[in-house]
This record gives C-alpha cells, sequence and structure tokens, in this order.
C-alpha cells in the first residue's frame, strides 16, 4: 500500500472526459464531477469532431475544466489525447453521460493507489431511476470482483473505468480505429481491455466508484446503436483470431451465442420485438465487423488505419 493511503491520504487523479457536440449533457457530468474530485485532481474535457465546437468549449471552461481540442473526430482518439496530455499518473475515463456519486473519485483513486500493477479498475455503472429499461451501459453488481484473461463477459466500460499511465503507455491505449466516430463504431473498450489482460496483469471491479448512466436513447437509436456495438465486436473478435486465440474462444461463445442467439430466441419468446429487433442487428452487425476487420492489418495490438480515413 502506497505511503499517501498509509497516511490516510489519496494520490491525485486525472480524470478524461471525451465528448462532441453535447454540451448539455457535457454540463451534467462536469456538475457531479465537482462534487467529487478534490482540489488537487484534474478533469480534462477533450473535444473531439464537433459540428458547433464552441458550446461544448463554453461549457468546460464555466466549470474551470482543462480543455483539449483533438485533431480528428472519434471517442478512442480523443481518450488518448486526454491521458497523454494528463498531469498525474493515475487516469480516469468517464463518458459524458454518466453522472459519478460524491464518494466516486476517492474510491477509483484509492483502488487504483492499492493495486498498482492492475490492468484497470472499472466502476459500478446503474441506471437511474424512472428511465426505462432499455439500458446498454450497466455494471451495477455490488460485490468486488478480480478479472483475468479467462474471465467472462463484461469486464468494465471506459464510461467509468480507472488505469495507470503504466499500463496505458504499456498496450498504447485505446485502438483509434475503434469507438465512436472511428471506422468501426464500437468494441473500443472490451479490446483495450483485453490488450491489458494480455500483459498478465490483473482487472478489478471496484462497486464504490459508483455512477448512474444518463439514458437518453429511446427505441430507435437504442436498435441502431446496437448494430454499432455489434459492427465493434466482431471488430474485436476478429483482432483476437490473430493475437489471443484462447480469448477469441470465450469472446466469441458470449457474443455471438448467449448474447446473440440465446438473447433473440428468448426475447422472442417474451415478445420483446425492441430488444429482440436489437438483438438481430447486433448480430448481423458481429458478421460484418468480423469480415470486414479480418481484411484490416493489426500492428502492436492496434489494427491500422487507413491513410485516407479521418477514424
Amino acid at each position: 500500500m502506497s505511503e499517501a493511503l498509509t497516511a490516510g491520504r489519496r494520490p491525485p487523479l486525472s480524470v478524461v472526459v471525451p465528448t462532441s457536440d453535447r454540451p448539455e449533457l457535457l454540463t451534467g457530468a462536469l456538475q457531479a464531477l465537482a462534487t467529487s474530485v478534490a482540489p488537487t485532481d484534474e478533469v480534462i474535457v477533450v473535444e473531439s469532431g464537433s459540428h458547433q465546437p464552441e458550446p461544448v468549449w463554453s461549457v468546460a471552461e464555466a466549470a474551470g475544466a482543462r480543455l483539449l481540442v483533438a485533431e480528428r473526430p472519434g471517442v478512442s482518439l480523443a481518450r488518448n489525447v486526454g491521458w497523454r496530455e494528463a498531469r498525474h499518473d493515475l487516469i480516469a475515463f468517464l463518458d459524458d453521460d454518466i453522472r459519478v456519486e460524491p464518494g466516486w473519485a476517492d474510491a477509483m483513486a484509492t483502488a487504483l493507489a492499492a493495486h498498482p500493477g492492475a490492468a484497470f479498475v472499472a466502476g459500478r455503472i446503474e441506471l437511474p431511476a424512472n428511465q426505462g429499461t432499455l439500458a446498454l451501459t450497466v455494471m451495477a453488481a455490488t460485490e468486488p470482483m478480480a478479472f483475468d484473461r479467462t474471465s467472462r463477459g463484461m469486464l468494465g466500460h471506459s464510461a467509468n473505468l480507472g488505469m495507470h499511465r503504466t499500463i496505458l503507455e504499456a498496450v498504447g491505449g485505446f485502438d483509434e480505429v475503434m469507438g465512436p466516430g472511428a471506422r468501426f463504431p464500437a468494441g473500443e473498450d472490451p479490446d483495450l481491455l483485453d490488450r491489458c489482460l494480455a500483459t498478465g496483469a490483473t482487472g478489478f471491479y471496484e462497486p464504490a466508484a459508483g455512477a448512474a448512466h444518463e439514458h437518453w436513447r429511446r427505441g430507435r437509436e437504442y436498435v441502431r446503436l446496437q448494430h454499432r456495438y455489434g459492427v465493434g465486436a466482431g471488430a474485436r473478435m476478429a483482432k483476437l483470431i490473430r493475437t489471443d486465440r484462447r480469448r477469441f474462444r470465450l469472446v466469441a461463445t458470449d457474443d455471438l451465442w448467449r448474447w446473440g442467439v440465446v438473447s433473440i430466441v428468448g426475447e422472442l419468446v417474451r415478445w420483446d420485438p425492441i430488444r429482440a429487433t436489437g438483438s438481430v442487428l447486433r448480430l448481423l452487425g458481429m458478421v460484418r465487423g468480423l469480415v470486414t476487420a479480418l481484411a484490416v492489418p493489426v500492428r502492436s495490438g492496434h489494427f491500422r488505419r487507413r491513410a485516407s480515413s479521418r477514424s
């Protein structure tokens, strides 16, 4: 345990919040963060690809956040810009539709400091009350957990994730060909966690680092997003086929069978047409992403970006 923790203090935290054309959501995220971070922490807003960036810049500046601007669209690029420019060695990533609890920063920094060799620390993500049930980013277990490269299911989400700078440097951060705004529009967070666990490090889930995910998408957008998630999941599997066959088999069983075929059958039996449609499109997206990504070269764990691509 570090000297700071022994003395009852915690090391400072750099919080990276990527955003694009969502000043209202960003306002809520920064307001919640203000109740959690300490004066020694820093909050970094990275604007990426906004059609009207000025409102985003104004929100960040009004909140006292450090504002950075990415050179091209892409959430993964924005996160990489943020952590590389961060002043501290403990890095946390939050999405702009996440609302952290007051104790979030202390819990995340303490968990990271308590596990100096950790691949990552995933925080709890819940759905706010009275916001429906079409949840996409939820990880609400109440007990801590540890993960390794044999673990299955959701291990964490970049919407609420803590990491050490050393592991980010070791794996090269997020793959900028994956994630919203990129060629493969999702899958960037499980891909990052795959590569971190491949180093032999262990990941952790810390429920005390709690937050809520604002559920602002409705049926039609939910269905479209499921397809994009499928494309990203397929791209992730295409990478694992070439880099980690053992983990590929685990992930493919979960994604294609349990969260694909089995989910579709169950949703049809319960006559849940919105979810069933989303699951069908997700499964089709997986096939599309897998086939497409198999033709993309992988270098040092990252897809090679096309010279003419803006992603």
